[in-house]
């Protein structure tokens, strides 16, 4: 079995990690680029035979591991014919949000094949099977790879301190011992302070900021769902959680398939806001967007209650600075506002203790712009740098 990861060794996002047997070749997931922390951005014009253009080397399957456009937005661009897999849950939000932009890769997403945790399949003569993750992304995934007698764990993006953080490391656990290489991601090996608060921190942070102000505008991506379950389990004493139909289609889609799991999933106070906001004397939470909509609903709470008013924003800064003018005309004359916000990614403490835990033979960082800050205490002589486009022997 072989290795080759085009890209993500010394950046992070746009990963895209090749994996072949002399009979058959997949990919793991095929993304845009994110800007480096610099601002710049890096170069887009990778292509790759036999899945960005038509060749003589054959791809069987791209796999994803999770809806972020950083390992889905070349999606487009992927050959057509070749099999697409992503997880259930993940398929049915990535759908959602793609038919709300009404993008052109509906009939695509539509034909995906989907996987659940735990259910191995496999593609020519390797085996795969998901494991279930804790991210910022709805039902994410680390993928176990085995063909020619070997192992090969690829943690996609992950953490240990979202709402499903406790199940990582017990997951892990099976595997020690068993792994040949282990793929990390690494995105917070390139920043010196990155905020990695527990989600469930955050709600106790939310429900004091709930009992000052009646009406709480969150500032969230739709997708986030573990950020939202934090402030619809915060507004208790409101009663009300409020959002628009299209968020509200994906919080039935997390409930559908992430209730079992948690209590955080069931979102059973959400509710579409038809009725007059201001006869809610309870007041409310509600999730909002960078959309004109949200602009128009929030003017009235700007002019009439702005002492009872606060807006939260719950993004990255990453997004603050892209959509910088949006934002401040959403926060902009609100007296009350606050950052609460924490990271999608394992923190490096939590990128130790997986590597530690899984003990694989060679353990292979991508997703970061700085993978040699990488510390994995006794396991650090096992610690393989690679190049974009070099192959790896398993």
């Amino acid at each position: 079995m072989k290795i080759k990861i085009y890209r993500g060794t010394h950046q992070i996002g746009g990963c895209i990690t090749e994996i072949t047997t002399e009979k058959t070749r997949i990919i793991i997931d095929l993304g845009t680029v994110l800007p480096y922390r610099n601002g710049k951005m890096p170069k887009e014009n990778l292509v790759i035979e036999g899945v960005t253009y038509i060749g003589h080397q054959k791809c069987d399957a791209i796999l994803f591991t999770h809806y972020h456009n950083d390992h889905t937005g070349l999606l487009g661009k992927a050959i057509e014919g070749i099999p697409l897999y992503m997880g259930e849950g993940a398929k049915k939000i990535f759908l959602l949000s793609q038919k709300h932009k009404d993008s052109g890769l509906i009939s695509r997403i539509e034909q995906m094949n989907s996987y659940r945790d735990g259910e191995t399949f496999t593609v020519g003569d390797i085996k795969i099977t998901p494991i279930l993750t804790d991210h910022s992304a709805f039902d994410a995934y680390m993928l176990l790879i085995e063909a020619d007698g070997k192992r090969v764990l690829h943690t996609g993006d992950f953490r240990t301190h979202g709402i499903k953080g406790r199940i990582v490391i017990p997951r892990l656990n099976s595997l020690h011992g068993l792994v040949d290489v282990m793929i990390t991601e690494g995105t917070n090996l390139s920043y010196k302070n990155p905020v990695v608060t527990s989600e469930y921190l955050l709600v106790e942070a939310a429900e004091i900021l709930m009992e000052r102000y009646r009406y709480v505008f969150v500032i969230c991506s739709a997708t986030d769902i573990d950020r939202l379950a934090v402030f619809h389990k915060a507004s208790v004493r409101k009663k009300r959680f409020l959002c628009d139909a299209y968020q509200m289609s994906l919080l039935e889609t997390a409930a559908k398939y992430g209730s079992s799991l948690t209590d955080c999933y069931r979102f059973d106070r959400s509710s579409v806001y038809f009725e007059d906001l201001d006869g809610l004397q309870d007041g409310f939470c509600m999730a909002v967007r960078n959309e004109k909509d949200f602009l128009e609903i929030m003017e009235p709470y700007r002019e009439k209650h702005n002492e009872e008013s606060l807006v939260i924003y719950s993004m990255s800064e990453g997004y603050l600075k892209k959509h910088q003018q949006t934002i401040e005309k959403m926060i902009g004359g609100f007296r009350y506002h606050i950052k609460l916000h924490t990271s999608g990614h394992a923190s490096e403490e939590a990128i130790w203790e997986a590597a530690n835990t899984v003990c694989a033979k060679k353990i292979i960082p991508i997703h970061t712009e700085d993978p040699e800050n990488i510390r994995v205490g006794a396991l650090q002589e096992r610690v393989v740098f690679l190049e974009d486009g070099e192959d790896f022997q398993v």
